[in-house]
């Protein structure tokens, strides 16, 4: 439309150019309190471009996974979104077992058995000022997809590992927007994009006094010289619910089987992965994500392969969630499918 006086547009040719900008996104089914039910047509997924989720950030997100027509771990998820709407101060009267509601509802009208969720709760819309006291109700969306990867490397990560760089232009989150789930995520943008531009992958946030924080979308995970599978505390970082779930896993399966000696969370200097004290590190996030990291740097971290620590974890990560393992039966909630 450069050079050109826009044209005034009819319903019609709206839904029509929506459609077509869409394609064929594999976005399934979006719940949408705003509207008060569910749309399959991808073109309809909209919301209010006044909802301060939009223009000033003020929501919160979080995520599960749709596995053989069951939804995996959601509500620990729940707890979390529930805990960053609280930090948020987003005033809703939504109970937990409501919003699961909500995200099974959704679910059960997609046609598909395996998919990836997500949904937001934000003040809602009703102006551009920053104060949510000119939004009549709080909103929660919900979007059902086809399972897509993260997008961030052409080659299998499980097979030859990732590159990692420190980033240091992009500054850490502030202690309370890093530990909210929130939808500002620009410093993530950031992170990532810096990190790209070094050689890097996701990127390696260390603090002031040399410590590992995290990276832009996952927690990063080690394996110590001495056999103890080591995560920073969560003081100033997301309260990753798949790191626990690593966390877990190791304590129950790993150091039954040998492969590690102990489990600890606390702070890890990166100067011990550029050393001699760390075999392998990994960064993990989205229940199944699991990212081997063979360099950080330009330097090797352990041998410079993907290791049998970060191999075993994402077969058990994997086995639970899709089915494969006998998982944590309260971690399953059944979708019943509607004509």
């Amino acid at each position: 439309m450069t050079g050109s006086t826009p044209d005034v547009l009819s319903e019609s040719e709206v839904l029509s150019r929506l459609r077509s900008k869409r394609g064929q996104t594999g976005y399934r089914a979006m719940f949408s309190s705003w509207l008060g039910g569910i749309v399959t047509d991808p073109a309809l997924m909209q919301i209010p471009l006044d909802d301060h989720l939009v223009h000033r950030g003020h929501g919160v997100f979080d995520t599960c996974t749709l596995s053989d027509g069951r939804l995996y771990r959601l509500g620990i998820h729940v707890d979390r979104l529930l805990q960053s709407a609280s930090l948020a101060r987003i005033e809703h009267s939504w109970t937990k077992e409501d919003i699961i509601q909500m995200v099974v509802d959704t679910a059960s009208k997609t046609g598909i058995r395996d998919g990836a969720v997500r949904y937001w709760l934000s003040v809602g819309p009703g102006g551009f000022s920053p104060s949510p006291r000119e939004c009549p109700e709080a909103c929660f969306y919900c979007v059902i997809f086809d399972p897509m990867p993260l997008g961030v490397t052409d080659s299998d990560p499980l097979s030859a590992g990732i590159p990692e760089v420190t980033v240091r232009d992009t500054p850490m989150k502030p202690q309370l927007l890093a530990t909210i789930k929130s939808n500002n995520y620009l410093l993530n943008v950031l992170t990532h994009m810096e990190a790209i531009d070094l050689g890097g992958t996701f990127g390696i946030l260390v603090d002031d006094d040399g410590y590992v924080a995290e990276s832009c979308v996952l927690n990063a995970v080690f394996i110590t010289k001495d056999h103890t599978l080591r995560t920073p505390p969560f003081d100033g970082i997301l309260f990753g619910t798949t790191v626990r779930r690593v966390m877990d896993l190791a304590s129950e399966v790993l150091i039954e089987e040998g492969l590690i000696s102990s489990v600890d969370q606390s702070p890890v200097l990166a100067s011990d992965v550029s050393g001699d004290q760390v075999t392998e590190m990994f960064l993990c996030g989205g229940d199944t994500h699991l990212y081997p990291v063979v360099s950080w740097d330009g330097l090797a971290v352990g041998d410079g392969k993907v290791g049998p620590i970060a191999k075993r974890l994402l077969e058990l990560l994997e086995g639970e969630a899709f089915g494969q393992l006998l998982g944590n039966p309260t971690d399953f909630i059944d979708v019943n499918y509607k004509d």
